[in-house]
């Protein structure tokens, strides 16, 4: 379960799925309370207990890890998972990755670069969202090629707790011939971008989004 909260990447995976601790910074098997100030880099949290997990997610959901990511591995997944997301209202939505001709389109929103996304309509599928969300917000045509992963987000609305599933897809484009920014959705500018273009946009970006990137680099084996 790839999670950002408060846009600190946290990766909860199942007790039974191996994990390299060689490749962390610091690893770690809490047996009482932890205080997230004390990481740096790429962390390792396993075998942690149920009321430790509880714990370690109020306090990233009280302020943002910005220099950290973690990795955390329970004793118990399911009851793990299914707590944490008891403390949320669960949206639905669905974005593109869309290349043409070596370039990717990004656009410009609220102050960061972003991929094109939004939430899913009323009996609508992750697949339909997917490509009349970034149909409306960029004014492209496009075709679905496969998924790239998905992502859960947390943010704040009307005082309520909201933890965004995200479904990414691959995307190709048919026409651009509409390029156009929606802007009732605070889009200020869409862009295609090569590849080092993309890497300096993600500089002013979210921990998300380079997620995104990262996975579809590696699943079109760039």
């Amino acid at each position: 379960m790839n999670l950002f909260i408060n846009d600190t990447p946290v990766r909860l995976v199942k007790d039974s799925e191996p994990v390299d601790s060689d490749v962390f910074d610091q690893v770690l098997r809490p047996t009482g309370v932890v205080d997230l100030h004390d990481f740096t880099g790429q962390v390792l949290l396993d075998n942690v207990p149920a009321a430790q997990v509880r714990q370690l997610m109020h306090q990233l959901m009280e302020e943002p890890f910005p220099e950290v990511s973690f990795v955390i591995r329970p004793q118990n997944y399911k009851q793990a998972k299914s707590d944490f997301m008891s403390l949320f209202k669960v949206v639905n939505a669905a974005g593109g990755v869309v290349e043409q001709a070596g370039r990717v389109l990004m656009i410009y929103r609220l102050g960061k670069w972003d991929f094109p996304k939004g939430k899913l309509e009323k009996g609508e599928s992750f697949k339909k969202a997917a490509v009349r969300e970034v149909e409306e917000e960029t004014g492209l045509k496009v075709t679905l090629d496969s998924k790239i992963c998905t992502t859960w987000h947390t943010y704040t609305f009307r005082k309520k707790r909201i933890l965004k599933c995200t479904k990414w897809y691959a995307m190709d484009c048919v026409s651009d011939k509409h390029l156009a920014p929606q802007t009732e959705e605070d889009i200020e500018e869409v862009a295609w971008c090569l590849p080092g273009q993309v890497y300096a946009n993600l500089g002013n970006s979210y921990n998300s989004i380079r997620f995104i990137w990262n996975s579809y680099q590696a699943k079109i084996g760039h």
